[in-house]
């Protein structure tokens, strides 16, 4: 009777855990590039997939109205929570590209360059042979300036090194120069 009752409750926390998302996802569609954080002026879009498909890849900047004008969303205090109260509006960067791939291994690649501080949308619909959208999925990007890396970065290499790893080091530098 025990195991019966246990087996019910546990049935009914996995039913009543389970969320529904309102797009699915395309297995064979992944968004490679860019990752959460971009340092610099250039963004890289790379997307694989790992199937014939056809894709529609939209990129956005996402904005703020203050007052009557858009504004660039400070990249230094974006989170998740904090862009979740706001009205956020999507300024496009370029036409959506359509990509139609026909082997089982292809890359689609787009770079923009000269990109300013702020936070970016990449969003990417799979279309099935009438060029309905059966699949989509999306991701925000942060790009911050290039300077910022260098302040937040990893401080493994300004560590002062002592020992033998310091003589490794010089031995290296002396073989191979800078």
């Amino acid at each position: 009777m025990k195991k019966r009752v246990m087996a019910l409750i546990v049935i009914l926390v996995l039913l009543c855990s389970t969320t529904y998302a309102s797009a699915a996802s395309d297995p064979a569609v992944t968004i490679v590039s860019p990752s959460q954080t971009v340092y610099g002026s250039n963004l890289l879009v790379s997307i694989k997939m790992t199937a014939p498909k056809n894709i529609k890849v939209f990129v956005y900047e996402e904005k703020q109205k203050v007052g009557d004008t858009l504004v660039s969303i400070d990249p230094t205090t974006a989170t998740k929570e904090s862009l979740n109260g706001k009205t956020i509006h999507s300024v496009s960067l370029m036409t959506p590209e359509t990509f139609e791939g026909t082997g089982n291994l292809q890359f689609y690649n787009k770079q923009f360059s000269n990109v300013t501080p702020g936070v970016y949308r990449i969003k990417v619909e799979t279309l099935n042979g009438s060029k309905e959208v059966t699949a989509s999925s999306s991701i925000r990007v942060v790009v911050m300036e290039k300077d910022s890396e260098s302040k937040t970065g990893s401080a493994i290499f300004g560590t002062q090194q002592t020992g033998a790893l310091h003589w490794v080091q010089s031995l290296l530098k002396s073989i191979f120069g800078n």
